[in-house]
């Protein structure tokens, strides 16, 4: 009975489903109909295709048919029943398209935290972001448009950043006539004349002499003249010689005090930018126009007017040229604009970063300063020298084998430049095979020593300076502190101190900048200068040459008198002094007769062999090393100078001034401006340099070494 009652129960529940499920598909059935009904109705009432006209037509109608490619061009031999082949993207295709994808959000996302990150995710963002390859050029542009000016300034550090990350200035294809750029030029001049209220006498001389007569037309009269018949004030008149006056004018306006602020305050930076446009390839422009926004860069306040109008991008095209004088101005400019990376230390006027130009991952162990000396500067004084001058323990023998000497002299002149060629080739792969069995004599070999000269003299056959000679012969460079140093020493920051200098009061000079042509007067500047670049926070190595060392040996006495206020005694670790005159020279000593013609400058006077202020500097500086120990090294010259066109030789230091009297001495056979300027990376002047870095890049054991020195 039970049994009968459960199967009924189990047939009712079945029923009721299968009547549910048909219940519910008749009704949604039904549903669906009457809403279809509805939609009839409504579109009979009211006509939809009026939604339609907000739909606009397409322009331009793309096609994207082979066949049709040949009616569209008009030709005779029309196949429109030919069939289209369309191949199947492959795997490789593919993984392109999904990483080119991925670079596209990496980059939107590297740039948020670029912008919004925190100080060391800002750092890693920025590095990533400028990594990266493969993007579209919309992907920069976009990129370019969202950028904010600091990041625009991380990015333009970045070394060789794709140039599309920046939008071109505003109203970039608009172009000023010539006589136009003179005439706001003029306009500027005569702002900062006036707002400066005179007190720049080169700049209202410069105004007088090329613009008198223009200034005093257009002040006097404010209406045409031409109308009643007199005549008007004369018209500026196009030339370049004159413009790049106005620039140099303007630059050196700019290097006095806060001066370069007023530039900008008058809207000098639009002008500058058409001087820019119209003189984009002249070099030399450029050079000044780098050092005016170097200048700029040390107020933090005018970099949204920089960016705006552009000269970001500017900059970093700057940055990568290959002319040195324009790549480190640039460089300067956007490491002073770098408030992420340059932490309260800035590049004034003066200094000069030579390394690194760019932003690193690498932490600066050291720095390394150049100071050039009398009539010299960054980029004259530490130059590569001519290979033909090459004094070496060894002549190098430029003969051929004699196997190819005998083809050489009974073939043409072509084939014996390749065969040539090829004996140089021959030579370079026998010496990489059989080179490390040698010991090879430095080029510049000292012909004297004293105290504790322990070179290095030689360098092993295989070694890096031997593999660079030849390219240091081919590819010749301007500054070698800047292309040698970093490359064989990493973790290293090199700057150049630059200086202006005269041999006589005859020459013209700026009434401001004289007052600081002492000794003193140009250490006080320089030592303030330092400091701000953050010189002697860590360790620091000076090089530099004849004057430049009289002005170290100030700087540091003058800290050391003042309990090392900077902490530039306790930081420096070594001093190498390129002929430079401690107890003066006896060229700068001129009779009474023959100053009264010649009128020496305050830097000549200075010079005077047996200078009582040259004496008691050398002996404070003296007392300075027994407190702080320092490594030094000097170099003298053994050659005489042609001076004057008619080859004239003069020794302008002789070995006795340039004995400090402590340290190590080497006489080197080259002249007192070849004595800096090594030949090729084999030299033994370069080779010290080195050897000194890397010795005090190991705090403790160097250290123990130069104390030992003085014990």
């Amino acid at each position: 009975m039970q049994v009968l009652h459960y199967s009924m129960y189990t047939k009712s529940v079945y029923l009721l489903r299968s009547a549910g499920t048909c219940i519910v598909f008749v009704g949604g059935c039904w549903f669906c109909y009457q809403l279809r009904q509805t939609s009839q109705i409504l579109s009979s009432v009211v006509p939809t295709k009026v939604l339609d006209l907000e739909h606009t037509q397409a322009e331009y109608i793309y096609v994207d048919d082979p066949r049709l490619q040949d009616v569209l061009l008009h030709r005779s031999n029309n196949d429109l029943n030919s069939t289209i082949v369309q191949e199947k993207p492959g795997i490789t295709d593919t993984v392109i398209t999904w990483w080119k994808s991925l670079n596209r959000s990496l980059a939107y996302r590297f740039l948020r935290i670029a912008q919004n990150g925190s100080l060391m995710d800002r750092q890693k963002a920025v590095y990533s972001l400028s990594y990266l390859k493969h993007l579209k050029d919309w992907d920069y542009w976009q990129i370019a448009q969202m950028l904010d000016a600091r990041t625009a300034v991380a990015l333009a550090r970045m070394p060789n950043v794709d140039l599309r990350f920046f939008l071109r200035p505003p109203f970039w294809r608009m172009q000023h006539a010539p006589y136009e750029i003179i005439e706001n030029l003029r306009l500027l001049l005569s702002e900062l004349d006036k707002v400066c209220a005179n007190c720049h006498p080169c700049l209202s001389q410069f105004l007088e002499k090329n613009f008198g007569n223009t200034q005093r037309g257009r002040l006097l009269f404010d209406h045409d003249l031409t109308a009643g018949g007199l005549p008007g004030p004369p018209n500026l008149k196009w030339d370049h010689v004159l413009l790049e006056s106005c620039v140099q004018t303007l630059h050196h306006h700019s290097s006095l005090g806060e001066h370069s602020k007023d530039i900008a305050n008058a809207g000098g930076l639009k002008v500058l930018m058409e001087v820019q446009k119209y003189c984009e390839n002249d070099v030399n422009i450029s050079i000044m126009l780098a050092k005016i926004f170097s200048n700029l860069s040390l107020y933090n306040e005018y970099l949204r007017d920089i960016y705006s109008l552009g000269w970001i991008g500017i900059l970093a095209r700057w940055a990568q040229h290959t002319d040195i004088r324009l790549s480190a101005p640039a460089g300067r400019a956007l490491a002073n604009l770098d408030a992420d990376e340059n932490v309260n230390q800035k590049y004034p006027r003066r200094i000069y970063l030579l390394h690194p130009l760019h932003r690193t991952r690498s932490s600066t162990k050291l720095d390394v300063v150049f100071i050039h000396g009398l009539l010299g500067g960054v980029f004259v004084t530490w130059r590569q020298r001519d290979s033909d001058s090459l004094t070496s323990g060894q002549p190098e023998s430029s003969s051929l084998p004699s196997g190819l000497e005998s083809m050489v002299s009974m073939s043409g002149e072509q084939p014996q430049e390749f065969l040539r060629d090829l004996a140089h080739d021959l030579e370079i792969s026998e010496w990489k095979r059989v080179g490390h069995d040698f010991e090879v004599i430095l080029d510049d070999f000292p012909k004297n020593t004293k105290r504790q000269a322990h070179g290095p003299f030689t360098c092993k056959g295989d070694d890096v300076c031997m593999a660079q000679e030849e390219q240091d012969r081919i590819h010749r460079t301007q500054c070698w502190p800047c292309d040698w140093l970093p490359s064989d020493v990493p973790s290293l920051r090199v700057l150049g101190v630059n200086y202006n200098t005269n041999l006589s009061m005859w020459l013209p000079l700026c009434p401001i900048e004289g007052i600081k042509a002492t000794l003193n007067e140009r250490s006080n500047e320089l030592t303030t200068k330092l400091a701000t670049a953050g010189v002697g926070r860590r360790p620091v190595i000076w090089v530099c040459h004849s004057m430049g060392g009289l002005l170290v040996k100030k700087i540091l006495v003058q800290e050391w008198k003042n309990n090392d206020r900077n902490h530039i005694c306790k930081n420096t670790r070594g001093i190498i002094f390129y002929s430079t005159p401690h107890r003066g020279s006896h060229v700068a000593a001129l009779k009474q007769t023959t100053q009264m013609f010649v009128w020496p400058s305050v830097e000549v006077q200075e010079l005077r062999e047996g200078s009582k202020q040259l004496l008691e500097l050398h002996n404070d500086f003296l007392k300075m090393l027994d407190e702080y120990p320092i490594d030094i090294i000097s170099f003298s010259e053994t050659k005489s100078t042609l001076v004057t066109p008619l080859k004239f030789p003069l020794q302008f230091v002789n070995p006795t001034s340039s004995d400090p009297g402590v340290g190590e001495f080497y006489e080197i056979p080259q002249d007192h401006l070849s004595i800096c300027k090594p030949a090729n990376r084999r030299s033994f002047l370069y080779q010290k340099v080195v050897n000194v870095i890397k010795r005090h890049l190991q705090p403790s054991k160097t250290i123990n070494n130069i104390e030992n020195l003085y014990t």
